[in-house]
């Protein structure tokens, strides 16, 4: 049995089918009256058979047209009982027109097979069997005993009875196949339909955005982050949304239109965006999927993915460095306590002084890498410099004259953690002595130039040796980790004195120049600080007025 909604359907058709053939019946006995192609043997049965098939046949046809829930068993109730009609009147009008020879048993072919399509397969043999027994008892009992001629042919029933059963069972077999046909379409329907429902909502909440477009540029389906990612334009195709972004389409498709990726330049209007492009074949060989994602956002998970290399790398760096450095302290300061001369105790001094000093530089940067926040203080930019100077020239053994410092207004301050200053500084006068010719005697010194308003309206300050510079080539590279051409260098030095300006607020950049290098510290405001997570560092005594 198949669907409520099938079996209503069928049922409707039947019934009228079996409206016609009572009809045509009717119109041939009654109303075309000695045509000699078909003469009843006795008119009177055969009109009042006709006429009474014709008048159930029009209830059979209103009954199938009311509206059922799908609980409702009278669908199958009038099944069974209009083909026990069809049975019936087609066994009378055969006993009026002379038996099975006319040819008009036949008609209870359709019948019973229709029958089969809507019932169980047991009712439908239980109907080809009523059918079968009602052709041989008319044929074989009923009309020979009429008063009209009658010829018998028992032959031709038995042959029609096997028919009935033959139809029955071929035809409830393919309905059956058909139900199952119909059932696994469905379902797969379904299947398909869960699964486009699937991925819309996959597409709607990815983060990246897509967009696919057939070969005339039409969207067809776009998600909401490519329209977060687009400018806030309306329209239909994707010239209307972003005309850069169609003639980037364009000229991929020119080229080929093979898989790639390509980057689409921001402007005022439009965020930079890496866009991959890949044929489609729902709308065409020309169609194409395009999934664009923010190259910024890009960057950042790069540069995420780089310092949690970082972290892991001095994290087992700090693991080995401390043990043999808690070793030097502690031999330091067992030292200490010894009888020595001036000279070895200002040695002994640099010792634990620089130990400490790589034990903050080594907090310092496990503190970057878990993203933990600077203590940034205001601090008197000129009074922290000549500290440096001092303890950077002492450590190095070279003249306090090997770096000159020159900070316009001297009461210019930063917001930095000292710390942290510290550190940035040692890399960049390292970096300088190594790269910049400044580690021969003859050799000049390295300038530290700063002070506030010269340089954006900010506090900057610029460390300048007297090298060859960098290549321009060089300098796309220059920040990032594991980069160094150096012999011996690890790339890691500026890398991390970048991350520690940015953890300040601050910036640090590379400034081209006609003779050096420079580098140069872009402060944060001095007001971007809260009140009560900062304090002023107090100026050396010698500075003070008085």
């Amino acid at each position: 049995m198949g669907a409520p909604d099938d079996i209503s359907r069928s049922l409707w058709l039947t019934a009228l089918y079996r409206l016609f053939v009572a009809a045509l019946l009717l119109w041939l006995g009654a109303l075309a009256p000695g045509d000699p192609g078909f003469v009843p043997a006795s008119p009177g049965v055969y009109l009042f058979g006709a006429s009474s098939y014709l008048a159930v046949a029009l209830v059979l046809v209103l009954l199938a047209r009311q509206p059922r829930g799908a609980d409702d068993k009278l669908p199958n109730q009038q099944v069974i009982g209009g083909t026990l009609v069809d049975v019936a009147a087609i066994g009378l009008i055969m006993v009026a027109t002379g038996g099975v020879q006319t040819g008009l048993g036949l008609l209870l072919i359709p019948a019973v097979a229709a029958a089969a399509t809507m019932t169980l397969g047991r009712i439908s043999l239980l109907l080809a069997a009523v059918a079968t027994l009602t052709v041989l008892i008319t044929e074989l009992g009923i009309g020979p005993a009429m008063p009209w001629p009658f010829e018998p042919a028992p032959t031709q029933a038995g042959l029609l009875g096997a028919t009935l059963f033959a139809a029955v069972l071929l035809t409830w077999r393919m309905a059956q196949r058909a139900g199952h046909s119909e059932a696994k379409v469905e379902r797969q329907e379904a299947d398909l339909a869960n699964l486009a429902e699937l991925n819309a909502q996959i597409i709607a909440r990815m983060g990246a955005g897509v967009i696919a477009v057939d070969p005339e540029g039409n969207i067809r389906s776009i998600n909401e982050a490519a329209r977060r990612l687009l400018p806030p334009r309306a329209g239909l195709t994707l010239r209307d949304l972003s005309p850069q972004l169609d003639a980037l389409l364009e000229r991929w498709r020119l080229e080929g239109g093979q898989s790639a990726s390509r980057q689409l330049r921001g402007d005022a209007e439009q965020t930079e965006l890496e866009v991959r492009l890949a044929r489609l074949g729902v709308y065409g060989e020309q169609g194409t999927l395009l999934i664009l994602e923010n190259a910024a956002e890009i960057k950042r998970r790069a540069h995420a993915a780089k310092l949690q290399s970082i972290g892991r790398l001095t994290a087992s760096i700090a693991h080995e460095i401390r043990n043999p450095l808690g070793a030097i302290s502690h031999s330091a300061q067992l030292l200490a306590e010894s009888d020595l001369d001036s000279a070895d105790q200002r040695l002994l001094e640099i010792i634990q002084k620089q130990s400490r000093r790589v034990d903050g530089v080594i907090r310092n940067v496990l503190g970057l890498s878990s993203g933990r926040n600077a203590e940034r203080e205001l601090l008197p930019l000129q009074d922290r410099l000549e500290r440096f100077a001092e303890d950077f020239c002492g450590a190095m053994q070279i003249p306090s004259t090997s770096l000159h410092i020159s900070v316009h207004p001297r009461d210019s301050d930063v917001l930095f953690d000292p710390s942290h200053l510290n550190q940035v500084l040692w890399n960049l006068c390292m970096n300088a002595r190594s790269h910049g010719g400044h580690d021969r005697p003859d050799s000049g010194p390295i300038v530290l130039r700063g002070g506030a308003g010269q340089i954006r309206q900010g506090v900057s300050l610029d460390v300048i040796d007297l090298g060859p510079g960098i290549d321009p080539e060089q300098q796309e590279d220059l920040f990032e980790p594991f980069a160094s051409k150096a012999p011996g260098g690890t790339g890691l030095g500026l890398y991390i004195s970048r991350l520690i300006c940015e953890n300040n607020g601050a910036a640090l950049e590379y400034v081209q120049q006609p003779q050096g290098g420079c580098f140069r510290i872009l402060f944060a405001p001095s007001d971007q600080a809260p009140s009560d997570t900062w304090v002023k560092e107090p100026r050396l005594a010698a500075d003070k007025p008085g």
